[in-house]
């Protein structure tokens, strides 16, 4: 047997080894993972049902006090003046601003909740592609770490034999001549 070719055996046995332990783990959190960051890229949560149902009651709580706020200085500045209809175009104003704040405020939540969901959604996109290449990474690695000790084997088995090759050398060649002068 060629020197050093049980070693390079040995080395080869032990990173196919490696390779389906890693790989085996690689799969067990691939199979975790990827549902999950195929189900966040399909389907972004944004803020959440619950959070977004909050961000707008505080909005229109918002307006609704802005509004509350703005009728009664005008009911009051009424009662001073005694001018009941002199705070009229002012209290429009006011609950044409706060309607104006309530749509402002809403269109801002829902262009923050969907900038958020594309950001989930892009952030899912990335996991899931690497993903891939740590699942098989470790194991291709390992998987090349065989090539290695085969060709090791390899280079001691002709290392082997080169003391042969030295000395049949010279009766190959001059087998060789005695040959090609016969023909």
């Amino acid at each position: 047997m060629a020197r050093g070719s049980d070693q390079a055996n040995a080395q080869a046995n032990t990173s196919v080894g490696q390779n389906n332990t890693l790989f085996q783990g690689g799969q067990g959190v691939y199979n975790t993972l990827a549902p999950q960051l195929e189900a966040q890229s399909a389907n972004p949560q944004g803020f959440g049902a619950e959070n977004l149902a909050r961000i707008n009651t505080a909005n229109q709580q918002s307006a609704g006090g802005s509004e509350a706020a703005a009728v009664g200085q005008g009911a009051l500045e009424d009662s001073r003046t005694r001018n009941a209809g002199g705070s009229g175009m002012a209290l429009a104003k006011a609950a044409r601003m706060a309607g104006k704040n309530l749509s402002d405020a809403t269109l801002q939540t829902n262009l923050a909740n969907e900038s958020l969901k594309e950001q989930q959604r892009s952030r899912a996109q990335s996991e899931l592609g690497s993903l891939y290449g740590t699942n098989v990474q470790g194991a291709n690695t390992a998987a090349g770490a065989v090539a290695q000790n085969v060709n090791a084997n390899a280079n001691q088995e002709d290392a082997s034999w080169g003391w042969a090759k030295n000395i049949l050398q010279p009766v190959l060649g001059a087998a060789g001549r005695v040959g090609a002068a016969a023909v």
